[in-house]
């Protein structure tokens, strides 16, 4: 049953899943909320539920506290009958909502679900896509052939609470390094840090490389992580260059403590892919390719002064290319014809 009662500060306690010394109040929040409340009220919408003859609020919480500040001495508040999976949800979709939120107030509700379903599980591995489901961070997508209930996944918050949460856990993250940071920023950082760990993992399995030097190669990515996070929050990075800085802190960290391998193959890797996608498969390429399409029907000054333009500018990024090719160029190296043989 709903109904609004009117309760007094002193009996409002936090969601039972809010951490509170982990995650403490946004001050910058809670003095807005004080100014907003001394200017128009409290307005109503803190939703919770009763606990004997106190009541937990599901979210509201820098409400209730600037509520508190300012001598308030009662607020209403909408009480249901919630669990405490629902508890959880209203704390996740309440952050979802906030597009001010702090990556860190995400990643507190996302540990707070970890904590509540690992123990429910029943012994099976609580997938994050489950998490996700409970805390309403997910979407849909609807590949060709497969059924619509197959196709959701976790969103972009999910993806980057999963990177940071694991990270955490195996010991390469700090919270404290993930301060100011926004959601998307910490998704493009976490989730390809979170990546290159596996690929390291795996080559180390695949290759029978010891343990000590795989964990060497994992600790530089540690460090770009922190790295590549200072240079986003001072704005040094653009987001869509931030796995890619990554990746090259990541083997300038390696370079300055001389571990060489295995980064320097994963490195490798990577940047030979992006070259070979930028050459084949990107949204350029398709582009040039509708441009050469059309070149026996253009008849304007305009248009061909266009072409020429795109002509001039690919010669140059291939005297680039050229010069980077050069300076590559060892006797050591595999020849091309080689590695071609190797895909055949």
């Amino acid at each position: 049953m709903t109904h609004i009662q009117n309760i007094s500060i002193e009996q409002v306690d936090a969601n039972p899943f809010r951490r509170l010394g982990d995650y403490p109040y946004v001050e910058r929040k809670v003095e807005a909320l004080m100014r907003s409340i001394q200017d128009v009220g409290l307005w109503e919408g803190i939703i919770g539920r009763m606990v004997g003859n106190r009541v937990e609020i599901a979210f509201g919480h820098h409400r209730a506290e600037a509520a508190r500040r300012v001598g308030l001495d009662a607020i209403n508040v909408i009480i249901r009958d919630l669990n405490d999976e629902q508890m959880l949800g209203f704390m996740g979709r309440e952050n979802m909502e906030d597009y001010n939120a702090d990556f860190l107030t995400m990643l507190e509700t996302w540990e707070a679900a970890v904590a509540h379903l690992c123990p429910l599980s029943d012994g099976h591995k609580t997938q994050p896509v489950e998490i996700a489901k409970i805390l309403g961070w997910t979407q849909v997508r609807t590949p060709s052939g497969r059924h619509i209930n197959d196709a959701v996944q976790m969103n972009r918050t999910a993806e980057a609470c999963n990177s940071a949460f694991t990270l955490i856990r195996d010991g390469y993250v700090k919270r404290g390094d993930l301060h100011d940071m926004t959601v998307n920023d910490a998704r493009e950082i976490l989730t390809r840090a979170s990546a290159n760990m596996k690929r390291l993992d795996a080559l180390g399995k695949q290759s029978q490389r010891p343990a000590a030097e795989i964990e060497k190669a994992k600790q530089q990515v540690a460090k770009a992580i922190k790295t590549t996070t200072e240079e986003a929050r001072n704005g040094e990075v653009a987001k869509r260059d931030l796995r890619g800085r990554l990746d090259t802190n990541t083997y300038i960290h390696a370079k300055e403590a001389k571990v060489k391998t295995p980064l320097f193959a994963e490195f490798g890797k990577v940047l030979a892919a992006r070259i070979e996608g930028m050459l084949a498969t990107d949204v350029n390429a398709e582009k040039l390719a509708e441009m050469v399409k059309v070149l026996g029907i253009i008849d304007t000054d305009e248009d061909k002064q266009i072409v020429e333009r795109v002509r001039f500018y690919l010669g140059q990024l291939s005297d680039r290319a050229d010069k980077w090719a050069v300076r590559l160029k060892q006797e050591k190296v595999v020849p091309f014809k080689a590695i071609e043989g190797n895909k055949a």
